[in-house]
């Protein structure tokens, strides 16, 4: 509201003169005003040895209005989303509609920055990304926001690079989430058989010139295939021992399009994961390996998961 009408506010409501009204615009600032939306963090991690920086969306349950008057005791869902190669802890926010579909929901939402790290503790230094995303970074959060404990408030996703950390995740903390969902990404980065010789860096490498200049970091984060190979870097490795050994597993959401140029290796990753016994959604549509195709689906993931929210967005 601005300064006059503030004034005018004031001295009909109060009939006091308008030299008093700064104790009475913070009143209706704190009442009115105080939004909670976007929190952008540059912290310092102890496992990482460096600062960090994530993004954390608390969602608002009606256009304009913020949920300052909440239980004190009360925590939101949480959906830990997380980006892909070579982007950061702003992706989400810059290139979806996110913040919308947060306060249409009611959830909060986690966006760490992951550089080209691949979502592994490196094999070339000792940079300990994952340790940091999946270990270190839940447990600073929950004691800064309020941020639900409970398995069946949280869930994970993520875009390209970041759909095979969420897998990831998944496999390591399944008993973190209740679901899980993978938008254009790749679902296992490690070939389950070797396929060259000398087993280059990460990914299967049938030719000398694959590994790109772009992708160099990547590729030393994971150093040799054979080394990641039936560990818990492995997805499809993980994934099956649990399906072996009978783990309560989150429920699985998987969309890659057919425009995608990772479509057919995703495509025979979930034939595989079919074949192993896995009962998940899978959606095979038009789509490239894009924004727009991740604002569709986050936002279907958000549809789809069993959110159990006391504050959703009130319609106009």
């Amino acid at each position: 509201m601005g300064r006059w009408l503030r004034r005018n506010q004031y001295r009909q409501e109060t009939g006091r003169p308008s030299s008093q009204i700064k104790d009475y615009i913070f009143t209706k600032l704190k009442q009115e005003d105080a939004r909670m939306a976007l929190c952008k963090i540059d912290y310092y991690s102890d496992v990482m040895q460096q600062k960090m920086g994530v993004c954390i969306i608390i969602p608002e349950n009606k256009w304009g209005h913020s949920l300052a008057d909440r239980p004190a005791d009360y925590r939101y869902p949480t959906l830990w989303l997380l980006c892909g190669g070579g982007f950061d802890h702003t992706d989400w926010i810059r290139y979806t509609a996110l913040e919308l579909y947060a306060a249409k929901h009611g959830i909060e939402v986690v966006l760490p920055g992951i550089s080209y790290c691949g979502y592994v503790n490196t094999a070339e230094g000792d940079y300990r990304w994952w340790d940091q995303i999946a270990y270190e970074l839940p447990q600073y959060l929950r004691k800064v926001f309020p941020l639900s404990y409970e398995r069946k408030n949280n869930f994970v996703a993520g875009f390209s690079m970041g759909g095979y950390g969420a897998f990831k995740f998944a496999m390591q903390r399944p008993e973190m989430f209740a679901a899980f969902g993978n938008f254009s990404g790749p679902i296992n980065i490690i070939p389950r058989t070797p396929v060259a010789p000398d087993e280059k860096l990460g990914q299967p490498c049938l030719r000398d010139d694959f590994c790109e200049e772009p992708f160099a970091t990547l590729w030393a984060s994971f150093g040799s295939a054979a080394k990641r190979r039936n560990t818990p870097d492995d997805n499809l490795y993980m994934l099956e021992k649990h399906l072996q050994a009978g783990t309560d597993l989150p429920k699985f959401y998987m969309a890659v399009g057919s425009e995608d140029p990772g479509a057919q290796d995703a495509y025979a990753c979930m034939d595989e994961m079919c074949r192993m016994g896995l009962d998940f959604t899978q959606i095979r549509d038009s789509g490239k390996h894009d924004w727009v195709y991740c604002n569709r689906h986050v936002e279907n993931f958000l549809n789809w998961i069993p959110l159990h929210s006391d504050y959703i967005m009130e319609d106009q």
